[in-house]
């Protein structure tokens, strides 16, 4: 863990993660970028509800036995609602959490190797990954509505992009984010959020 000044306020920022790049001042509601061992201002956190939620950054959960540790919790709406992504810490790397109407879902990066080169982006339409056929069954719009803790990445409030979401045949899943010119694969799948436990402390 390392420590560095909020480029805003002053207060000292903790950067918990090596892979660290965005962190979230607690105290002045911006947004802070790493670079050259120190912060930079990058915007604002946005406004972030509270709501019950199974996912506390800083508190370990287990989820079928994996201890893991959110460090970072973004928020995002896509129309006809939002749903939840944390950024969690376990014994063997970084994962992505998402919640969504209390669904949770585990996510890893897909290697950039394993990645489709030709992706129909139709409802109903199949991609081949990794031998797997996977359906798209959705796709929307996203919009960042607050975020707060680290990401490894930036994350700005009011930035768009496109996701799609495909299922494979045994419960598999797969989601696809476009922005600009770049996109991000994901492989996932489905956990019970009964076998969602707290550690304690």
């Amino acid at each position: 863990m390392t420590t560095a000044n909020c480029a805003n306020c002053g207060a000292e920022i903790e950067r918990r993660n090596i892979a660290t790049r965005v962190v979230a001042c607690a105290y002045c509601d911006t947004t802070q970028v790493f670079e050259d061992d120190a912060f930079k201002l990058a915007g604002k956190q946005g406004v972030m509800l509270d709501v019950p939620t199974l996912f506390k950054i800083g508190e370990a959960v287990k989820i079928e036995g994996r201890q893991m540790t959110p460090l970072g919790h973004a928020r995002f709406s896509y129309g006809r609602g939002w749903w939840d992504e944390f950024w969690c810490e376990t014994q063997n790397g970084m994962i992505w959490v998402s919640v969504d109407e209390g669904d949770v879902a585990i996510e890893r990066p897909v290697p950039a190797e394993n990645t489709p080169q030709d992706f129909d982006a139709q409802l109903g339409a199949e991609t081949k990954i990794e031998g797997i056929n996977y359906r798209v069954t959705e796709a929307e719009t996203a919009e960042c509505l607050a975020v707060r803790g680290e990401f490894p990445e930036l994350l700005e409030v009011g930035e768009k992009h496109l996701y799609f979401d495909l299922a494979g045949p045994s419960g598999e899943i797969v989601t696809l984010e476009q922005w600009e010119d770049q996109s991000a694969w994901f492989f996932g799948r489905w956990v019970d959020p009964w076998k969602v436990k707290a550690v304690p402390t």
